[in-house]
């Protein structure tokens, strides 16, 4: 047995209780300011581009990966800038020329 246990059953109470965590002063409203104030750093295959995200189906999902890695291991990245270059081809929107 442990001691905790023979001081429990003993009646004697030798366990050593932690003591509760202090909070800290600062208000929810500071706390937020704080953490809106840590500069992010996102990968640097990021910089200079914008998120886009859409919302589909989990069996679109799993069709996507699917196609992905079918497709010479390719990656969703790759896989959705070919789609989306094939949707302005079709719509005869120029691809910015920037990208290439």
């Amino acid at each position: 047995m442990t001691d905790a246990v023979k001081a429990v059953g003993s009646g004697l109470s030798q366990v050593a209780r932690a003591k509760p965590a202090q909070r800290s002063a600062a208000s929810l409203t500071q706390a937020v300011k704080a953490k809106g104030k840590r500069k992010r750093n996102p990968p640097a295959t990021r910089t200079g581009r914008k998120g886009i995200v859409i919302y589909v189906d989990q069996e679109v999902a799993v069709a996507i990966h699917r196609l992905a890695s079918a497709f010479n291991n390719a990656t969703v990245q790759a896989l959705g800038e070919q789609a989306f270059k094939l949707l302005f081809a079709k719509y005869r929107e120029p691809w910015p020329e920037r990208l290439g």
